[in-house]
Formats: structure tokens, C-alpha cells, sequence
């Protein structure tokens, strides 16, 4: 069955805290990066309201997955050093374990990794299926059968699926999710091409399996936590970047935000669903 809904976000820190936090993870994130003379604008007030956006966008983002009705939701992302270490860093893996569980915390805040843990449900046969698929179409994904993590033990399974996990209410409603590491963190990072056929070789495979799957692409667009751009946002880039989506033309890309990567690949497995990648998102803020 075709891939029944793609769904993409970001999972920067200030998206998952209280209006007050927003400084102190700013700071954090941009060191001492100047900062673009927008900032001044961003009073209390403006960031309250950037916190309704992101809420009401996050509300619609799990409104579309409830009404997808999916067995299962295969969320591609990245790993901050966080399951994986300087030991290994596969530029692909697939989780294959019955459960993987992690922490929403975010340090900057005061949150401690015990605190805010999620447990995500895994459907080890489906995600095996899949690595036998993408083998046999020419990748070469790692697979992880234990989790045990490395980069960050305390913390455990990424951010990067954590976080959005929560806000969509897969950890209590127990959906199935299958977790694929892509990486878009650590040079020397696979092509926006290479993760663009990787989206059109899970598209494939689903649409000859019985399943309802969803797939979420969790990373951002534009943006470089605690690097030389921290805290700046171009607008008509990122803009530019969702209308090369839109047209399946991701060659140009190969240059911009690593995290653009997870979009790739959902944006090409979503095409299956008979509908374009959105030209807009559904809500948005700087990082």
C-alpha cells in the first residue's frame, strides 16, 4: 500500500519549551555569534506568540497523523552523537529492537536526562523487511538490534525522534514506529540525492507491504546550532529549499543545512501519497 502521509518538522530545542526558556536556550545555541539586529524585536510577547504557532502546528501535525489511521510511522532522522560515537557512524541505520526509549529533556533548561523519558514502540519484522528491501536496491544500511548508546548513554534514543514522538502522541498511543538514523550531523554526510533515492526506495517498498505507513522527516531547514550562523534564519533560502522539494529537483541542495537531508528522504517517500510536498509549512519560528 502507498505510504498513506508524510509529515516534516523541526526539533530545535526552544520549540519544546516555555516562552521564559527562550533566551537562555538562544544563548546556548548562538555562544557568542553575532546576532542579527532582529532580535531586538523578539519581546516576551513575540515569543509567546511563537510558542502558540509552533503548539497549533504541532496540534495539526497530529491531527493529520490520527486521521492517516497508519499501522505504523517511520520517523527519519539524525543522531547528535547520542546512540552513536566516534566508534561507528553509519551514514544509514534502521532500529530493529521490540522498544527503544530516550529523554525529552533539554540540559540548557535545567532538565535532567531521567526526567521527561518517552518509550517508543518498535515493529521489528516491518523494519527488517525494510533493511532486506534497501540492501537489496543498493544500500547498505547498518542495523541496530540493542540499543545501546554510546555518545550518550544517560540520554539514550536521539532527540531527534523523541521529541516529535512526544508532541504527536505516539508514546501513548503506542503506534509502532520505526526508527531510521540518517546522517546529517557528522562529516562526510551522504548527498541530498543520495537521501532523496533512499525516500523513493522506502516509497517502494511500502507500497507492496499491506501496512498503513506514515513517514516524518525531524529535522530544520535553515540553520547552524552553536556554528558560525547560529541564530540566523533565511527565510527566502528555506523558502527556496521547499520549492525544490515540491519539484523533486534536490540537486542544489547539496550545500545547504545537513539536516535538509531527513527532508530529502521524506519529501521523496511522501510523493508516493499522490500529492506534492508542501511549498509552506504549517507553523514556523527561528531556532
Amino acid at each position: 500500500m502507498p505510504l498513506v502521509l508524510g509529515l516534516a518538522s523541526s526539533h530545535a530545542p526552544s520549540m519544546f519549551c516555555p516562552a521564559d526558556s527562550w533566551p537562555r536556550v538562544h544563548q546556548a545555541l548562538v555562544k557568542e555569534v553575532p546576532q542579527p539586529p532582529q532580535l531586538a524585536d523578539e519581546t516576551p510577547a513575540v515569543l509567546e506568540e511563537y510558542v502558540q504557532r509552533i503548539q497549533h502546528g504541532f496540534s495539526t501535525l497530529r491531527e493529520q497523523l490520527e486521521a492517516a489511521r497508519p499501522d505504523a510511522l517511520v520517523i527519519v532522522g539524525d543522531d547528535q552523537t547520542e546512540v552513536f560515537s566516534k566508534a561507528c557512524v553509519p551514514a544509514i541505520a534502521v532500529y530493529l529492537g521490540e522498544e527503544a526509549s530516550g529523554t525529552t529533556s533539554i540540559s540548557w533548561i535545567g532538565e535532567k536526562p531521567e526526567d521527561n523519558r518517552v518509550t517508543l514502540r518498535n515493529n521489528p519484522a516491518l523494519a527488517r523487511a525494510m533493511v532486506e528491501r534497501l540492501m537489496a536496491r543498493g544500500f547498505d544500511p547498518a542495523y541496530v538490534e540493542e540499543l545501546l548508546p554510546l555518545g550518550r548513554p544517560a540520554n539514550g534514543l536521539g532527540h531527534a525522534f523523541t521529541r516529535l514522538s512526544r508532541v504527536l502522541g505516539t508514546p501513548e498511543t503506542g503506534l509502532p514506529t520505526i526508527i531510521v538514523f540518517l546522517n546529517a550531523y557528522h562529516p562526510p554526510l551522504p548527498s541530498a540525492a543520495r537521501c532523496y533515492a533512499l525516500g523513493r526506495a522506502l516509497a517502494d517498498f511500502f507500497a507492496d507491504r499491506p501496512e498503513r505507513v506514515a513517514v516524518l522527516g525531524s529535522g530544520g531547514l535553515s540553520h547552524c546550532p552553536m556554528g558560525p550562523r547560529a541564530g540566523w534564519v533565511d527565510e527566502p533560502l528555506d523558502q527556496w529549499v521547499l520549492d525544490r522539494l515540491a519539484a523533486g529537483e534536490v540537486s542544489g541542495c547539496r550545500s545547504y543545512s545537513p539536516s535538509i537531508r531527513t527532508r530529502c528522504a521524506a519529501a521523496r517517500a511522501r510523493s508516493a501519497v499522490g500529492s506534492p510536498w508542501p511549498a509552506r509549512s504549517t507553523a514556523s519560528a527561528p531556532p
